[in-house]
């Protein structure tokens, strides 16, 4: 396994992009009147649905659509009166499109230097059968491609940015994960979607820069929503000989260098397990769907009451499910995670031959499954000769219910058949050491058809091109502004941006002649402690804020004592 930190990143020819999901400021939901707030209290109502795939609009069924439903979710929906309504219930067609938010879409397209405007927007309906959409599909529109922004000195291209509703928030998870609850109040409301070309950014510096740079943006054009879950974003990853991986739900930026490195060590293992099984003159059709009930063979009593323990030869394949594919993984659990998520076998009640070596994985990092006790040297002898194991073979073992545990076994044939060709498309779910787990398949073409429920949208073409006279200095010239001019750094710009201070700090320095760094210091870090003292700096004018810097430059000792208690009237936040 490659080291993940000392990686070259040109020599590995690694590629990345992103997806940003932003929350849109709106008084109603995209696509229906209902507020667009999130609840906490107990619902007023539940109901629950099951999902099925239809065909696209070419009359294909996709791929990632059946995975989605050999799942099989129950899907329990949690709703409010006041912000959930009958098309949130799926019980009613689409009302008119909030336009308001789709126009903000245009205005944030200016800032992003967006050169193809669509004057006709056509909603489109993107299948998800997760269950975090009650219709099974998600409405989304195209408002404009071709744009790019500013990253270290080199642009990374926009590729299409759209106007689009949010999906649910997951609540919890039952029944091996087969049972999912949402929490409907999130459903509906407009985001953003900005999707960068994934052959820009060839290091993992560039690709945070550019979340920072987008994230920037969109506080600067004022259309985003502020507040945890209102961005989210999902990186595109690839390297010389792999495909594109997509990696969901990315909330800290801090972790795009540990997930970069972890994927570019993944994708270089798997390209060298389908090497090693070349090697070995191993072919797909070595790999049979017979599967071997060795329930008998365990103690009596050891397998709980109900579940039956089930085992597959895998030909060819030993020392290959062992070996270390990301920081304390190997390639086994890779494989038994997918085959987890679709049959509902937990990933601890599965095992394979290579981890009855005391430097396998899971036995280094102390995670002991439920089989790991009852595997010993004496069992693995009998599960070899009831598969009939020669020197080169390995073997895995499920337990669980016997129809799941069937279904786990042809889903472990089925990703290891796959291992001859490298590395698969998938979507992956970051895990908090930066190590990811599969997801689903990446969604193609043949996920997406027309809406018949909204008709074309004839939008103002003046009124779009009207909106670039909202444009500012975008994050990239503001960088280099305040380097050059004020000798502060991209992140004290960034504070500036997110404290909402910005407008603050060019009036300080430039209509009251205050050195910038001071400023920069009192409207972040002393109005930070003020807060903290109980003060609600919120209310405060640039006015005001220059008295407080005044006072301070006198008696800096006693500065948030005048600032808390001479001042300004104490309130608690």
């Amino acid at each position: 396994m490659l080291d993940p930190e000392t990686i070259s990143f040109e020599e590995i020819g690694f590629r990345a992009g992103l997806e940003v999901h932003h929350q849109i400021q709106s008084k109603r939901k995209l696509f229906c009147n209902c507020k667009p707030e999130l609840r906490t209290e107990t619902p007023d109502y539940m109901f629950e649905r099951r999902f099925r795939p239809v065909l696209g609009e070419m009359g294909d069924f996709d791929e990632g659509m059946l995975i989605e439903y050999e799942k099989g979710y129950r899907v329990i929906y949690h709703a409010y009166t006041e912000c959930t309504c009958l098309y949130e219930q799926d019980e009613q067609p689409p009302f008119w499109p909030d336009l308001e938010a789709i126009y903000a879409g245009y205005q944030l397209a200016h800032w992003l230097n967006c050169s193809a405007l669509v004057d006709v927007g056509i909603v489109a309906r993107k299948q998800y059968l997760d269950g975090s959409i009650t219709t099974g599909f998600q409405r989304t529109l195209i408002v404009a491609r071709d744009g790019w922004v500013e990253v270290n000195g080199k642009r990374v291209r926009i590729s299409n940015l759209t106007v689009e509703e949010d999906a649910a928030r997951k609540l919890k998870t039952e029944n091996f994960g087969r049972t999912v609850y949402y929490n409907l109040d999130r459903l509906g409301i407009p985001l953003v979607e900005v999707i960068t070309d994934h052959l820009d950014c060839t290091n993992p510096t560039d690709l945070k820069k550019l979340g920072e740079i987008i994230g920037l943006t969109l506080r600067l054009s004022g259309i985003g929503r502020t507040g945890i879950g209102s961005v989210r974003q999902d990186v595109n990853i690839s390297i010389k000989g792999g495909d594109r991986v997509e990696i969901k739900g990315v909330q800290d930026l801090s972790m795009f260098d540990t997930l970069a490195r972890h994927e570019i060590v993944r994708q270089d293992m798997l390209i060298q397990i389908a090497g090693i099984l070349k090697e070995r003159g191993f072919e797909k059709s070595h790999l049979e769907h017979t599967y071997y009930e060795i329930t008998e063979e365990f103690p009596s009593d050891s397998i709980p009451k109900g579940l039956s323990v089930m085992a597959i030869r895998l030909p060819k394949f030993k020392g290959i499910l062992g070996l270390e594919i990301q920081p304390g993984k190997d390639f086994g659990q890779d494989v038994f995670e997918k085959a987890s998520l679709i049959s509902g076998i937990l990933v601890e009640h599965m095992y394979h031959s290579d981890e009855l070596s005391d430097n396998a994985q899971r036995r280094r990092n102390k995670k002991l499954p439920f089989l790991f006790p009852l595997i010993d040297k004496s069992l693995d002898g009998k599960i070899c000769d009831v598969l009939d194991i020669t020197e080169r073979d390995a073997y895995c073992v499920a337990m669980g219910k016997n129809s799941w545990t069937i279904h786990a076994m042809k889903k472990i044939i089925e990703r290891l058949k796959y291992a001859l060709d490298g590395v698969p498309q998938e979507t992956r779910r970051l895990l908090p050491n930066g190590n990811s787990e599969f997801l689903r398949v990446i969604h193609g073409k043949d996920r997406l058809y027309p809406d018949t429920d909204t008709p074309a949208l004839d939008l103002e073409l003046q009124r779009i091109q009207s909106l670039k006279s909202k444009v500012g200095k975008r994050p990239w010239e503001l960088e280099k502004e305040f380097s050059e001019k004020y000798g502060l750094k991209f992140n004290q710009l960034q504070n500036l941006v997110h404290e909402n201070r910005l407008d603050d700090f060019l009036i300080l320095i430039k209509d009251y002649n205050i050195k910038p760094i001071i400023a920069y210091s009192y409207l972040t870090e002393t109005l930070k402690h003020l807060r903290r003292k109980g003060v609600n700096t919120s209310d405060m004018g640039v006015e005001e804020i220059k008295i407080v810097i005044q006072q301070g430059l006198k008696k800096k000792n006693n500065i948030y004592d005048f600032a808390a208690q001479k001042y300004l009237e104490p309130k608690k936040v």
